[in-house]
């Protein structure tokens, strides 16, 4: 296993001595002191376990210099003698430690020793650069905090060849962003949360690196021993996956890629129990989701049958960086692949970008990449105005490139999640776009190589090389641009994959998150063609509906009436949540016939009074079904059978069920319970209420606990907010335009 550290930079040297200080020399990273060098040579205070004299503190001083074969004397640490009587004064310095990326001869450790000892330190040592290396060696721990080790190594140290291959395949995938990635907080807490629990879901805004942090984890596991990664995009993919083997299984957009998908949901609720087996079994998996799709999915997943999900420490929200570390990523990007003549023009505006909090990783990437800023004026209003507006300004850079790179654009976004073979062939979707855009498939081939890095990449699967975008918000630009062209959308609504049409348009005058095509009324006809042989699943249901308006159901009822005929057999039991959209749509259009409604609602309230089910009462698609009788007669009943005396409530449901699954079983009356408060709630319930929720608490405690027991990591560097900030992100930034 052989590491060159000498490509390693400055930051990520830093990163690397606090983690050692954590892992190897048990000094957990408190605060950094400040540095007027931009960083380079980083102070951070640790603590330590001093035994009988209880916790003390180290002063860890990071030295880092540049070029081969470099080494360190006293003479390069002559600033930071004269400040260590101050520290040790105020107890900061019980011991000195220096971390070096260069070498160090026996003799300059001992004068560095010699010299700090006395001007009080009780203890000085002196870690160098061939010692880093074999800690990172000894410790698949220390490389996952710090992953851009694997960047600088040889990767021999993974067990399996089939491992070490998928370990090469995703280092070559990421490319330049492992060489820019910045281990943030967010990525210590998933680090943490992936080592405690075996599971995690990475919640973040488009772009803001969710995908990049799950591939390091991927990374990772494959190092500490796991003997392979599966990563899938949908729960229809989990045949290839072997639960009963160690592997991480990484599932990018796990709710769906821009929506949230129904059918995805419920096929993720029969798997959980598959899920929490193969967890128990040493797996690791890593969920990666939208923040406002993961908002629409919750109150739609069986945490019963898969309690993680209710753990907060698993869900991350990658999205939450300081300003340092904003400055941080902003700088590894802007200094690996600008010109020094565009750096000395970015140089006074970026503190103001990295101050702006809706800064992304993705926005950082754009600002380095030569192509995207050579295309707009270098203005501190306008680099704001990028990272205020990230999808705005990707649409410009879209709608401003020239025919054959729009038509490329055009034919990535018309295929398949796949991607486009390379070389390009004829298919339906080229066929398309070179008839309405009049350009050439060799224009569109050599359009795609032109934006290779940019806007599109090259990956390499079991299917061969295909073309996509570089990062999904593309996706989401492109379909504003369609949205708002009556052409653009004739030509997805013709071209775009009859299952991917139904995922992604609206035949509605409303507005769904994520959802940036809307069909005019002209091309309903269109719309409905294409689904013609569609079979009325999940996903159909769903998007009838809700995205589809009484005009466009009733017209496919009635090309299709074998719709009348599914909800004339529909069972309350059976009802999806696609299914409950569908009926729900079809009641407000006035196509539910009415002996079936009354049917639907008979079940409903009986299920209410005899089982104590209450999600009826926040249901906003079946509560509508329900007259204004009915509903008096419903809460009556509930109210009669379950709430006439609180203190016996308890009693009454442990009389009437039981299940082999008690702490499921005890779990959802505690969320009826908790439903039935919130509905019928007042001031003369709230402590009855009170105590029963205390008494289902306290069963649920006494019940033997089947989960793992996890194991917990060692310990982490502390990176608690700007306490951490060695300097502000102007600092960062002072020699970006050098060299």
């Amino acid at each position: 296993m052989a590491y060159d550290r000498t490509t390693l930079g400055w930051k990520a040297f830093q990163d690397l001595a606090s983690a050692v200080a954590a892992e190897v020399l048990r000094r957990p990273v408190q605060t950094f002191l400040g540095s007027r060098d931009g960083g380079r040579d980083a102070a951070f205070l640790g603590t330590w376990d001093g035994g009988t004299n209880g916790t003390l503190k180290s002063t860890i001083q990071v030295k880092y210099i540049g070029g081969a074969g470099a080494r360190l004397t006293l003479s390069k640490l002559s600033g930071e003698l004269d400040k260590v009587e101050a520290l040790v004064t105020d107890g900061l310095a019980e011991d000195y430690v220096v971390i070096t990326n260069a070498g160090v001869t026996g003799v300059s450790e001992a004068a560095i020793c010699k010299a700090f000892e006395a001007k009080g330190v009780k203890t000085c040592r002196v870690y160098h650069g061939d010692w880093i290396i074999e800690q990172i060696k000894a410790s698949a721990q220390l490389r996952m905090l710090v992953p851009r080790v694997y960047g600088i190594g040889d990767l021999s140290h993974i067990v399996t060849a089939h491992a070490q291959e998928q370990a090469k395949a995703i280092l070559a995938e990421m490319g330049d962003d492992l060489a820019c990635f910045v281990p943030t907080s967010s990525y210590h807490a998933a680090v943490k949360a992936l080592d405690d629990y075996r599971f995690l879901i990475l919640l973040g805004d488009p772009a803001s690196g969710k995908s990049t942090i799950a591939a390091l984890l991927a990374l990772g596991s494959l190092d500490q021993g796991c003997a392979g990664a599966v990563r899938i995009s949908s729960p229809e993919q989990l045949h290839l996956w072997q639960p009963t083997e160690r592997q991480v299984l990484w599932v990018d957009d796990a709710f769906g890629a821009n929506q949230f998908d129904v059918a995805r949901i419920n096929r993720w609720n029969t798997e959980f129990p598959t899920l929490r087996a193969a967890i128990a079994n040493v797996t690791r998996i890593v969920f990666t989701s939208r923040n406002y799709i993961w908002s629409a999915v919750r109150p739609f997943l069986r945490t019963r049958d898969f309690p993680l999900l209710s753990e907060s420490q698993v869900v991350i929200d990658v999205h939450k960086l300081t300003s340092t570390e904003r400055a941080q990523i902003l700088y590894n990007h802007v200094r690996r692949k600008q010109p020094r003549s565009m750096r000395i023009r970015l140089k006074p505006h970026l503190s103001y970008v990295a101050e702006s909090v809706r800064f992304l990783p993705e926005t950082a990437r754009r600002l380095g990449d030569p192509f995207f800023t050579s295309k707009i004026p270098i203005t501190r209003d306008r680099l704001v105005q990028l990272v205020e507006h990230p999808v705005e300004f990707l649409i410009e850079v879209l709608e401003g490139l020239d025919g054959a790179s729009r038509a490329a654009i055009a034919l990535i976004f018309l295929h398949p999640e796949g991607g486009v073979p390379s070389p390009i062939r004829s298919s339906y979707a080229l066929d398309i776009v070179v008839r309405l855009t009049g350009t050439p498939p060799a224009d569109i081939s050599a359009a795609l190589v032109t934006l290779e890095d940019s806007l599109t990449r090259r990956v390499n699967d079991d299917d061969g090389i295909r073309w996509v975008f570089r990062h999904p918000t593309i996706t989401d630009a492109f379909a504003t641009i369609v949205g708002h062209s009556p052409e653009l959308v004739e030509l997805y609504v013709g071209g775009a994959r009859v299952e991917r049409l139904v995922r992604e348009v609206v035949c509605a005058p409303k507005d769904i998150a994520g959802a940036h095509i809307r069909v005019p009324t002209t091309l309903y006809p269109a719309v409905r063609l294409r689904l013609a042989d569609l079979e009325l699943d999940e996903t159909l249901r769903s998007f009838l509906g809700e995205r589809c308006d009484e005009t466009f159901i009733r017209a496919f009822v009635e090309e299709r009436p074998e719709v009348l005929e599914w909800v004339m057999t529909v069972t309350v039991s059976s009802l999806s949540s696609g299914a409950e959209m569908l009926v729900a749509a079809l009641h407000r259009s006035g196509l539910l016939p009415e002996e079936r409604r009354r049917a639907i609602v008979a079940r409903l309230t009986e299920n209410a009074i005899d089982d104590g089910e209450t999600s009826i009462f926040e249901n906003r698609r079946l509560r509508p079904l329900f007259t204004a009788d009915e509903v008096i007669s419903l809460e009556a009943g509930y109210e009669q059978e379950w709430l006439h005396d609180l203190s016996e409530t308890f009693d009454t449901f442990r009389g009437r069920f039981s299940s082999t699954d008690e702490h499921g079983l005890y779990t959802e009356f505690k969320e009826n319970i908790e439903r039935a408060e919130r509905h019928f709630g007042n001031i003369e319930r709230a402590s009855g209420f009170q105590r029963l929720l205390e008494q289902i608490e306290d069963h649920l405690n006494s019940l033997p606990n089947e989960e793992e027991d996890y194991p917990t990591l060692s310990s982490l560097p502390s990176r608690q907010g700007e306490d951490m900030r060695a300097s502000g992100p102007l600092d960062v930034f002072l020699d970006i335009d050098e060299g």
